[in-house]
């Protein structure tokens, strides 16, 4: 009997922490959901679905890249590099087409090269990827 009670309070605590490190990665995935929609209508709320793509896929190849920070929120609050930030549209609410945009990146990552970490309104780094409307997304 005490195997069987040993065995159902084993199989209670990996329950329980199996059940925690779901809930801990389901709210690290609804925070980077947020900034990300966030962070995309800031920046491109009212343009084409290839450049809110676009926007979203630059802060996930910063992410990637060991030249920036290491988490969707710390790219984004860096300071001086997203407008939005700073300028009050980042709070903007997200239409559902840049959320579900967000969450296709997030599930498919970047829908752009890796390489690509610019995206201003003129060249800089080391070349141009694209131009979508008057922002240049470079390597």
């Amino acid at each position: 009997m005490r195997k069987f009670i040993s065995f159902v309070l084993v199989f209670l605590l990996i329950g329980i922490i199996v059940w925690m490190f779901a809930a801990t990665v389901q709210a690290a995935y609804e925070d980077d959901l947020y900034i990300l929609s966030h962070v995309i209508t800031g920046e491109a709320e009212g343009c084409s679905r290839d450049m809110k793509l676009s926007v979203g896929s630059v802060v996930l190849n910063r992410v990637s890249d060991d030249r920036f920070p290491d988490t969707i929120a710390e790219v984004v609050f860096q300071p001086g590099q997203y407008a939005c930030t700073w300028d009050g549209n980042y709070y903007r609410e997200p239409s559902q087409d840049t959320i579900d945009i967000a969450v296709e990146l997030l599930e498919d990552g970047t829908a752009i090269d890796e390489s690509v970490v610019w995206q201003t309104e003129f060249p800089q780094g080391i070349g141009v990827y694209d131009i979508i409307g008057n922002m240049y997304f470079c390597y």
